[in-house]
């Protein structure tokens, strides 16, 4: 008997753990309650969420709750208030029902952020984006109502940050292709659950030297060298920074938010000691 509820507790004590981020080193970022710890680029904070807010029962971060669907919303930037370099970032996601003008016929569109600086009240702040979206990984780019927008693309949100991905002969990514420098890169991998079923996403980052996207198990683009050139020439790494979750006239919701931060690895200097060789990025508009 004793077995059996020994058995028994240690079923619930990892369910609890798995569901609330508590699994090898991850500690969640969103307690399931409220959202403390966040800051929303069109909300206050005192109970002004912007489109943002927690729904109990499924224990979610709901962009877009009670909404009337096909009304006018504006678009939002959820920021934790914590800034990460090295580290694993895991979160699951579903599509609702709702989407808004003035996309209201659009496909589905949000995104994971990640070295998100600036004016966290901006929308949308100097980032890198790991791409949330329902098109299917072979629709081609087009404008408007028959935009693309493929989970897991790689989107650059400034003019100035670069990086290095490779891409294959379909300037899309592809693991063994020639090494681009430049902004955004779309990758024709990964498969979205239907809607209404929960997807998962995680991001391996590693300062500003690389980022591996993962989506329902698969990785689906990997990038390098995360670099602010000015029109001076000056060049300033991009090694951390906060968290942001998107709000893009499309009602759904996040959940199991958890991130294992990681020791960055250091570099000795020539009078022995170890040091990290990573510069502070401007916080400039």
């Amino acid at each position: 008997m004793k077995s059996t509820i020994a058995l028994s507790l240690s079923c619930v004590f990892l369910f609890v753990s798995t569901t609330f981020g508590q699994e090898d080193g991850f500690v969640p970022l969103f307690n399931g309650n409220d959202l403390s710890g966040w800051t929303a680029a069109r909300g206050s904070g005192e109970g002004d969420w912007g489109a943002f807010s927690v729904n109990e029962q499924e224990r979610a971060i709901h962009v877009y709750a009670g909404r009337e669907a096909n009304s006018k919303q504006n678009m939002d930037c959820l920021v934790s208030t914590g800034q990460y370099s090295h580290f694993i970032l895991k979160l699951e996601y579903k599509w609702m029902e709702n989407r808004f003008a003035p996309r209201a016929n659009w496909d589905r569109d949000a995104g994971l952020l990640f070295h998100v600086h600036g004016n966290l009240k901006k929308v949308w702040p100097l980032c890198l984006e790991m791409q949330i979206g329902e098109s299917p990984g072979d629709k081609p780019d087009a404008n408007g109502s028959a935009g693309r927008f493929h989970t897991g693309d790689l989107f650059v949100l400034r003019k100035d940050l670069r990086t290095s991905t490779p891409i294959g002969d379909d300037k899309k990514y592809s693991a063994d292709g020639e090494m681009k420098k430049g902004g955004s890169i779309r990758t024709p991998l990964g498969l979205e659950k239907p809607k209404g079923q929960w997807n998962e996403m995680e991001i391996q980052v590693e300062g500003n030297k690389k980022a591996t996207f993962i989506f329902n198990g698969e990785v689906v683009l990997e990038t390098t060298n995360f670099m602010i050139e000015e029109k001076s020439g000056e060049k300033t790494p991009l090694t951390k920074g906060h968290i942001g979750l998107q709000a893009e006239w499309a009602e759904l919701m996040y959940r199991n938010i958890r991130i294992k931060d990681l020791a960055p690895v250091k570099e000795a200097t020539e009078e022995g000691s170890q040091s990290e060789t990573a510069a502070e990025p401007s916080s400039k508009e």
